[in-house]
C-alpha cells in the first residue's frame, strides 16, 4: 500500500511538472508572436506612415510660413533614417517580408534622393512646397495600405490562427498543470490527515496514544480550571504481560493488549478518553463522574471482567490490572505532575493484590521525593566521605571476649537526619551505586582493621556486609581482590556477610560464586537466617563458616514462649550440624545471653555486650582488653615464680 501511494505521487508530481514545464513554453511563444508581431510589422509600417504624415506636414506649414527650413529638414531626415532602419537588420526582416515592403522602400528612398535639393532649398513662404507635398501623396497612400494589410492581412491571419492555437494548447496545459496541483494539494491533505491520526493513535489498538492523551488532559485541566469542575487521571499497567509475550509469543500478546483496549473503553464509557501510553500500559481520562467512588468502581468492574478470562487462540488468559488514580485539583493542577501521581500510585497498586487499586496520596509523593534527594546527595556522600562506619563487637558467649567486630553503614543527612543502612543499601541499588558503596564499605573497613593493627592492638577479624546487587550483579571478588592488595589486610581477617535471600536470587551462581570468594581466604557468614526461604540442600552446598540467626527470633525467645525457645534450639543444632558456627544476633537481656549460653550458641552481638561503636572508640575498648590481658599474665607469672 505504501508503495502504490509513493507511485502515485510520483506520477502526479511527474504530471505536474510536465504540465508547467510545457504551459510555460507555450505562453513564452504566445508572447513571442505578439511582440514580434507588434514590435516588427504593424509598429514599423505604422512609424514609416506616421514620419511620412510628418515630413508632408512640415511640407505644408513652410508654404504657408509656419515653419523654418531647418525644421522641414529635420522632418526630412528622420523620414529618410526610418526607411534606412526598414531596409536592412534582422529586426526588421518580418517588415520587409509583407508583400510589395521592400520595392516600396526602394522607390521611396529613390525619390527622397530626387527630391532632396528642393527640399534644402526650400524657403519659409515658398510655394514648391505644395508640390512636393501632392508628389508624396502616391508613397504616403502605398505606406498606409501596407499598414493595414500588416494588421489585416492573410498572414496577419496567419499569425493570429497560429496564437490562437498556441494559445489553445498553453490553456489545456494550464488544465493539466490545475489538475495535477489540485491533486497533488488533495493527497498532501490527505497524507496529512493521515499522518495526524497516526500520531495522535495507537496503530496496535486503536486508542489514542500518550502524546493525544496528554493535550486532551491539558485541554480537560483548562476546562477545569474555567468551569471549576474535577477531572480523574488513571494510569494502568498489566500485570505478567512480559510473562504472556515469552511464553506464547508477541501475536497473542498484542491480541491481549486488543481485548483489554476494547475492554478499557466499554468501561469507561463513551464520554471518557482511553489511551495506550505504551507497552502493556494504558491510562483513563474521566471527566464524567470523576469521583474517588467511580474511579473505585471502575476498577472493581475491570478486575471483575478479567477475573472471566480472556480467550486468544485457545489460550485462557486472567491478566490482572494494577490501577492508580490521582485527581484535579485535589492532587495537582498541572499534566505532567497529575500523570506522574497517578503513576506512583499504580505502582502502589502493584503491591495491593486485594483490590489492584490505590489513590494517590501525599505520602506517596514524600517517599519518591525523598528517593531522589537521598540518591542524589549519597554521590556526593561518597566522593566527600559523610558516610560513616560503626563497629559492633562480636563476642564468645562463654569467655564474654570480643571474637570479631561488624562494621555498621552510617549517614546522617542533612535534611532526613540519620538513614539506616538498609535504606541507604537499597537506595544505592536503585540509583546504580551498589558496586560505588560497597567498594566504600570494604575499602573503609579494611583500612580501619589495619589501623587497629598499626597501632599495636590485637589482631581482630572484622566483618562486612556484602549489599544483594554487588552479589548478583557485579564482580565481587574481582573487587575485594582489589580492596586486599590495596588495603594489605591478609584476606582470613575479613568476614563477608550475604543474607539468605540474597543467595536465593541465584541458586544455580550461589555456590560457585561463594566457593570463588572461599579461593579467596575470605570467611563466610550467612547473615538474617531464618527470614528467607533456603533449603536444607541449599545450605549444604554453599561453604558458609558462619550462621547468623536473625534478632526477631531471639527477641521472641523468652520463658513463656516454648515454641519460639524450641525453634531457636533447632536454628542452633541445624548450623552445628552443617559445621557452621552459630551467631546470635540483637541479644539485649541477660535471659536471653544465659538461654543462648545453656542452647551452646556460640557467638552473639547485642546492646547487652557492646552498642556499635566509632573506630576510636573500639580501639580504646582493645587496648583496654590487651593491659587487662598483660595484668593478668604478669599476675599469672608471678603466682608461678613464688610457687617455684
Amino acid at each position: 500500500m505504501r508503495k502504490v501511494k509513493i507511485l502515485l505521487v510520483a506520477c502526479v508530481v511527474l504530471l505536474f511538472a510536465i504540465s508547467s514545464v510545457v504551459s510555460t513554453q507555450r505562453q513564452h511563444q504566445v508572447s513571442g508572436l505578439i511582440s514580434l508581431s507588434i514590435k516588427t510589422v504593424g509598429w514599423s509600417s505604422s512609424e514609416l506612415e506616421m514620419e511620412t504624415l510628418k515630413f508632408m506636414q512640415a511640407l505644408r506649414r513652410i508654404a504657408l510660413n509656419d515653419l523654418s527650413q531647418k525644421d522641414v529638414s529635420l522632418r526630412f531626415d528622420l523620414l529618410w533614417s526610418r526607411i534606412d532602419v526598414l531596409a536592412a537588420g534582422e529586426e526588421s526582416r518580418p517588415f520587409r517580408n509583407q508583400p510589395g515592403a521592400t520595392e516600396l522602400l526602394q522607390r521611396f528612398k529613390q525619390h527622397l534622393m530626387t527630391i532632396e535639393p528642393e527640399v534644402l532649398a526650400l524657403k519659409p513662404g515658398d510655394q514648391a512646397a505644395r508640390r512636393l507635398e501632392q508628389a508624396l501623396k502616391p508613397f504616403q497612400q502605398q505606406v498606409r495600405s501596407l499598414n493595414v494589410r500588416s494588421a489585416a492581412g492573410e498572414k496577419s491571419w496567419r499569425d493570429l490562427q497560429q496564437i490562437s492555437s498556441l494559445q489553445h494548447e498553453a490553456n489545456l496545459f494550464l488544465l493539466g498543470l490545475l489538475l495535477s496541483g489540485s491533486s497533488l494539494i488533495f493527497l498532501l491533505i490527505r497524507e496529512s490527515t493521515t499522518n495526524l491520526k497516526q500520531a495522535l493513535h495507537d496503530s496496535l489498538t486503536g486508542l489514542a496514544n500518550r502524546h493525544a492523551f496528554h493535550l486532551k488532559l491539558q485541554q480537560a485541566i483548562a476546562a477545569g480550571h474555567k468551569h471549576h469542575t474535577g477531572i480523574a487521571a488513571l494510569m494502568l499497567d498489566m500485570d505478567g504481560f512480559k510473562h504472556i509475550n515469552d511464553q506464547l509469543g508477541h501475536a497473542i500478546g498484542d491480541q491481549l493488549l486488543q481485548a483489554i483496549a476494547a475492554l478499557l473503553k466499554t468501561t469507561a464509557g463513551s464520554g471518557n478518553i482511553v489511551a495506550r501510553l505504551g507497552g502493556d500500559e494504558f491510562g483513563i481520562l474521566l471527566e464524567q463522574n470523576a469521583t474517588p467512588a467511580s474511579c473505585r468502581k471502575l476498577a472493581s468492574q475491570l478486575s471483575t471482567a478479567l477475573k472471566q478470562g480472556i480467550t486468544i487462540q485457545g489460550h485462557r488468559l486472567y491478566p490482572q490490572l494494577s490501577i492508580g488514580s490521582s485527581f484535579f485539583p485535589e492532587d495537582a493542577t498541572q499534566p505532567d505532575i497529575l500523570m506522574r501521581h497517578a503513576d506512583l500510585a499504580m505502582h502502589y497498586a502493584k503491591h495491593d493484590p486485594k483490590t489492584g487499586y490505590r489513590r494517590f496520596e501525599q505520602p506517596m509523593e514524600d517517599k519518591r521525593q525523598r528517593f531522589h534527594t537521598l540518591a542524589e546527595d549519597l554521590v556526593a556522600a561518597l566522593a566527600n566521605h559523610e558516610l560513616q562506619q560503626h563497629y559492633q563487637p562480636i563476642v564468645c558467649l562463654k569467655t564474654r571476649r570480643i571474637a570479631l567486630v561488624e562494621s555498621l553503614l552510617r549517614w546522617h543527612h542533612v535534611q532526613y537526619g540519620d538513614i539506616s543502612p538498609t535504606e541507604i543499601v537499597t537506595v544505592a541499588e536503585r540509583a546504580g551505586l551498589a558496586e560505588q558503596l560497597n567498594a566504600w564499605v570494604l575499602t573503609t573497613a579494611c583500612t580501619q582493621s589495619m589501623a587497629w593493627r598499626k597501632a599495636g592492638l590485637p589482631a581482630i577479624r572484622i566483618s562486612v556486609n556484602i549489599s544483594p546487587a554487588m552479589y548478583t550483579r557485579y564482580d565481587l571478588a574481582g573487587m575485594l581482590t582489589r580492596v586486599l592488595s590495596q588495603t594489605g589486610l591478609p584476606a582470613d581477617q575479613l568476614v563477608l556477610e550475604i543474607t539468605e535471600d540474597t543467595t536465593m536470587q541465584d541458586i544455580d551462581s550461589s555456590p560457585q560464586i561463594l566457593n570463588q570468594l572461599r579461593r579467596l581466604g575470605v570467611e563466610l557468614a550467612l547473615d538474617d537466617f531464618g527470614t528467607g526461604y533456603s533449603s536444607l540442600s541449599h545450605l549444604k552446598s554453599m561453604p558458609f563458616q558462619k550462621l547468623k540467626i536473625d534478632k526477631s527470633f531471639i527477641q521472641a525467645c523468652s520463658p513463656t514462649s516454648p515454641q519460639a525457645n524450641s525453634f531457636l534450639r533447632t536454628i542452633i543444632r541445624l548450623g552445628q550440624s552443617l559445621g557452621m558456627a552459630v551467631v546470635a544476633e540483637g541479644i539485649e537481656t541477660k535471659a536471653q545471653y544465659e538461654y543462648l549460653v545453656d542452647e551452646g550458641c556460640q557467638f552473639g552481638q547485642g546492646f547487652w555486650f557492646h552498642r556499635p561503636m566509632t573506630g576510636d572508640e573500639l580501639a580504646a575498648i582493645l587496648r583496654e582488653r590487651q593491659q587487662q590481658d598483660n595484668v593478668s599474665y604478669l599476675s599469672n607469672k608471678t603466682a608461678v615464680e613464688r610457687q617455684v
